[in-house]
């Protein structure tokens, strides 16, 4: 059985400057990590049990191909696997358990119509979708995306022709829609088209303004980002502009379709840190009510690292966190920074209020805070 080491528990106060201590909620982790060939799920809790190690190789029996991707959020993992015209799809519910998998999805692989190359795969809870590419009647390649809608067990195909293969950025799914961002071939201008995958259908290209630096969802809004530090917020619901502003200070995201972490109008950035520097980033967070980054506005990291080395003689060293935004909760791996591969995660806050180390078995690659009480 793996066991979970030495838990260290360490106020933010001194005898100079008495400060009430503050107590550390119970915190409920999953991580995920890649050791060899095995992919692994490790749940924790800051309550001295040991973490409960899942090899998700075994339990999604996970058939790997050429290329691939894992995919995390706060509620599923999913696993995606694409090569040629062949696909593989893996997903699990981390509050239910629940799982799901398909072996070439919509049976694709047996399609001799035309020739035709996957280019990605990637998907949620409730569908699986297949961007390609396949050779039109020209001779030119055209791009489509194949959509295996899971509740309905029911596949459909939507051919882009404004859509280059060649033109194409990136792509975002969140609930049932798709933001796919590309280029007009002809000026090279940047178009974003909006997709219903419920039914297949395109339901806006957006002309985007020639200095676009990047796009998100949240819930059913698209925010658009440019270079000048305006942006804007499209409704993909009403079909219309619901906002606009300027967001000075904002941490550059993208380019192009990026993952995000919303509370309400408040998002969970990267802040950068000068290089050169022993630190690359932290958590921060930009409220656009106030225009401005309201936490993590100043490296707190470098005094974190100080204190544990007090505390503990080690001088570790940060690597990916997780935050949860409704408490200010933040959980950062870390290394020992003695060369060796020692490490765990480190629990704490924006204002460093408390910290606490749990040395664990691995060391985790993504982690999402699942619940703090």
């Amino acid at each position: 059985m793996v066991f979970l080491g030495a838990i260290l528990l360490i106020w933010g106060c001194s005898e100079d400057d008495p400060v009430p201590e503050k107590a550390v909620p119970l915190i409920r982790l999953s991580t995920f990590l890649t050791s060899g060939s095995e992919e692994l799920q490790m749940d924790v809790l800051n309550d001295g049990s040991a973490p409960m190690i899942t090899n998700l190789n075994d339990e999604l029996g996970l058939d790997f191909l050429i290329f691939g991707r894992r995919d995390v959020d706060e509620n599923a993992v999913g696993f995606y696997f694409w090569q040629q015209q062949l696909s593989r799809a893996y997903y699990k519910d981390l509050n239910t358990g629940l799982t799901f998998s398909v072996n070439d999805v919509c049976g694709f692989s047996s399609e001799t119509d035309t020739p035709k190359v996957i280019r990605d795969v990637s998907g949620n809870e409730d569908f699986v979708v297949l961007p390609y590419t396949r050779q039109g009647d020209a001779m030119a390649l055209e791009f489509a995306l194949r959509i295996f809608d899971r509740g309905a067990s029911a596949c459909r195909d939507l051919f882009l022709p404004l859509v280059v293969p060649s033109t194409v950025e990136n792509y975002s799914i969140e609930g049932d829609l798709l933001g796919i961002y590309y280029r007009d071939q002809a000026s090279g201008n940047p178009l974003l088209s909006l997709i219903d995958l419920s039914v297949g259908t395109v339901l806006e290209t957006l002309n985007l303004n020639p200095d676009f630096q990047a796009a998100t969802f949240n819930g059913n809004e698209l925010w658009i980002f440019n270079r000048d530090t305006s942006y804007v917020v499209f409704n993909a619901s009403s079909g219309n502009f619901v906002r606009s502003g300027n967001a000075p200070d904002l941490p550059a995201q993208g380019p192009g379709m990026f993952d995000s972490r919303f509370s309400g109008n408040q998002l969970l950035v990267d802040f950068i840190y000068q290089q050169p520097s022993l630190f690359f980033s932290q958590p921060a967070v930009y409220d656009f009510d106030a225009a401005a980054l309201v936490e993590g506005e100043n490296p707190f990291l470098p005094e974190l690292q100080e204190r544990i080395e007090q505390a503990t003689g080690d001088r570790v060293l940060f690597g990916n966190y997780g935050v949860d935004l409704s408490s200010g909760t933040i959980a950062i791996s870390y290394i020992r920074g003695d060369g060796s591969t020692e490490g765990g995660v480190t629990l704490t806050t924006f204002d460093l209020d408390w910290f606490e180390l749990l040395e664990l078995p691995f060391l985790p690659e993504e982690i999402e805070i699942r619940e703090v009480q």
